[in-house]
């Protein structure tokens, strides 16, 4: 970055940088006025200028370049030079313009406790100049001097306090954040195991009536050759039926090994039972079959009515009882499409998204994800929460 072109970001990049050219403008201000007092008899009191006045405001200047690598260090030599400038006699103009610079550096930089020693030390310093000054101390000088340096300890002391308040709030978010994805890593992992303990169910029944329909193949086979050409037909769908779960289960961890039962896992034929239940419990809900109904996949039936389930479950726990639901199903030639929509109060909006620890959406999303499909929920425009999944259908695939 070039330091003409964009001067505040270069110094903001540059820091002690920044410090060495404020070192040298204070510098700059402060050492003409070892010149600027005349010497009459107005001011006999005042010392003439010389190379130790000049190098007195030279030290009480200078040192602030490393005001933020040592801010009590410069600070001791600035304040030091500056007192010896007056207690010697110099004519007083400008030289705590570089005592204030270090002391704000250490009110904002240091701890408290530091910053605190930083104030001690300056007020001992002013204290000696006003019992050294040679020009008239009034209560007047007293009180604006203690106003001034106080004021600038204050100011550096609040800065740091907002600089700690925004860090102390930045560390929060950050570890909010960083809890956020854990607990969406979490659900997302415990989601997969779930659906890859389904999955598991569907194959192992495929194979369990696999073996079945072999059985019995063999025993008719030279008896009945009829009976046992449609019990292989019926090994082969199921066994077709198998392999595509075997695919869609690729990518899924099983992460619990305990064993699962082989029963036949609810579909799209039993969304009627579904429904009523949530009728029962308050809910005004509605099917509707669109298209030609017909036998799907095993794991997408089953996603299907897992959608439709979670999809009411959140609508009587974040809508009310009361409120009227419509599941849609609808059959195409490649796929079959989930609509559940709401005309709740709206809060299902936030409650079924991956926020305030709910992981409604984030389950179905990984339950159309293993299908290959695509789901969108949302809040609809005028009230209410919709629900849209798309489950393809293998062409050739049935339950």
């Amino acid at each position: 970055m070039h330091p003409f072109r964009r001067p505040i970001a270069w110094l903001q990049a540059h820091p002690f940088a920044a410090d060495v050219l404020l070192a040298v403008l204070v510098t700059a201000i402060t050492l003409p006025s070892l010149w600027s007092t005349p010497t009459g008899e107005e001011t006999t009191n005042f010392r003439d200028p010389d190379v130790l006045g000049a190098l007195l405001l030279v030290l009480s200047s200078t040192p602030i370049a490393w005001r933020r690598r040592s801010p009590f260090a410069a600070l001791v030599v600035v304040g030091t030079a500056a007192v010896l400038y007056e207690a010697f006699g110099y004519p007083t103009q400008l030289s705590t313009v570089g005592v204030l610079i270090a002391l704000y550096t250490c009110a904002a930089h240091l701890d408290r406790r530091r910053s605190l020693e930083a104030a001690l030390f300056t007020a001992v310093g002013l204290a000696i100049v006003l019992l050294t000054a040679r020009w008239e101390v009034t209560i007047g000088s007293i009180a604006s001097n203690i106003i001034i340096f106080a004021t600038v300890w204050l100011i550096g002391d609040n800065l740091q306090t907002r600089r700690a308040n925004v860090a102390a709030l930045r560390e929060r978010a950050e570890r909010a954040e960083q809890t956020r994805a854990a607990e969406a890593q979490r659900a997302v992992a415990e989601e997969r195991t779930r659906i890859a303990r389904e999955l598991h169910d569907v194959v192992a029944h495929s194979m369990s009536v696999m073996l079945v329909q072999t059985g019995a193949a063999r025993r008719v086979l030279d008896t009945d050759p009829a009976q046992a050409a449609t019990a292989l037909q019926a090994v082969e769908a199921t066994g077709r039926d198998a392999m595509t779960e075997m695919r869609r289960l690729l990518g899924v961890l099983r992460e619990d090994s305990a064993p699962a039962a082989l029963t036949p896992q609810p579909s799209v034929d039993g969304l009627q039972h579904l429904i009523a239940q949530f009728r029962e419990a308050g809910l005004d809900v509605s099917l509707q079959i669109e298209g030609e109904p017909r036998a799907l996949p095993a794991g997408v039936g089953l996603s299907a009515y897992r959608i439709v389930q979670e999809a009411l479950t959140n609508a009587l726990k974040h809508a009310g009882p009361g409120v009227t639901v419509e599941v849609r199903i609808r059959y195409t030639l490649d796929d079959v499409e989930v609509r559940v929509t709401d005309d709740g109060r709206g809060a299902a909006g936030s409650a079924n998204g991956a926020g305030s620890g709910g992981h409604g959406i984030l389950g179905m999303r990984e339950r159309v994800d293993v299908c290959g499909g695509d789901l969108a929920a949302a809040p609809r425009a005028g009230g209410g929460f919709e629900v849209r999944a798309r489950l393809p259908v293998p062409e050739g695939a049935s339950s």
